[in-house]
């Protein structure tokens, strides 16, 4: 175990860092599962543990990719630290927040009532602050090698991933400006199932999601392509037309998932929702 003292100075940092903080919000995204199970007043139609755990659950997976892709990059051991110092401490800040207004009974997002409104701005400093680190990060990832034992098609993959990613700032900053994800009603009305993105007008937070998971799904998606190429190839190695085959699927997935990101922000925004 890293003594907390040198989780910011040792040669793994970084990765050490960022895997340390994505299991310690899966650890808090377990336990607000089970408060699920606690008769509790909602908070705009849901159960007050439902945001946290939402939360949670995200940010851990962010932070565990992260934990993946920033050794990789072709930087500095001290700038590699510095990017995981910024990830780990706005998230911590914002789950903190997440967590406290839950246990006080208010809304975290958009509250700007009384003393909320301290709470909702130190969440809004902590994820523009974290959007400058998504953005260096993209940019090192695109602009210089990553690892050389990441294969090409995975490489692809992060970078998509990694843009979508910036590409969330596009509807975060819509909500925060508008202090609603809602556009043409108000937020906490009939919703889908699990998401609960709104079923009867526009909904900021799918273009958000699809911007936050591209991160995951296109790696997971080069990954299983890879491994599909394998199974098909007499070798222990994936033919050079394989791989093409497999970087061109990542590409196209890629491509779709931006489109599809301004689609439903558009649609959003025009107030129709998804369904």
């Amino acid at each position: 175990m890293i003594p907390m003292s040198n989780l910011f100075s040792s040669g793994d940092t970084a990765k050490n860092a960022l895997a340390i903080a994505a299991a310690a919000h899966l650890v808090v995204a377990v336990l607000c599962l089970g408060a699920l199970a606690l008769d509790l007043r909602p908070i705009q139609g849901l159960h007050p543990a439902a945001k946290p755990l939402k939360f949670a659950l995200a940010i851990g997976l962010m932070l565990g990719s992260m934990s993946v892709l920033v050794p990789a990059l072709s930087v500095t051991s001290s700038t590699k630290n510095a990017l995981a110092a910024v990830l780990v401490s706005t998230m911590v800040v914002e789950m903190v927040v997440i967590v406290g207004q839950a246990l006080r009974h208010e809304r975290s997002h958009f509250n700007i009532e009384g003393r909320n409104a301290a709470a909702w701005l130190v969440m809004l400093a902590a994820i523009v602050v974290a959007f400058f680190a998504f953005v260096a990060i993209a940019w090192l990832a695109s602009s210089r090698p990553l690892s050389s034992a990441m294969a090409p098609t995975m490489q692809m993959a992060w970078r998509f991933g990694l843009w979508l990613l910036v590409l969330s700032a596009l509807s975060g900053f819509a909500m925060g400006g508008r202090l609603s994800h809602s556009v043409g009603g108000v937020d906490g009305g009939p919703g889908l199932p699990i998401a609960n993105w709104s079923r009867v007008h526009g909904d900021l937070r799918v273009s958000h999601f699809i911007a936050l998971h591209g991160l995951q799904a296109l790696p997971a998606l080069a990954w299983l392509g890879h491994r599909t190429a394998l199974l098909l190839s007499s070798s222990s190695s994936s033919s050079p037309t394989a791989v093409l085959a497999v970087l061109v699927v990542v590409v196209v997935a890629g491509v779709a998932a931006v489109a599809l990101v301004l689609f439903t922000l558009a649609q959003a925004l025009a107030g129709r929702p998804l369904l």
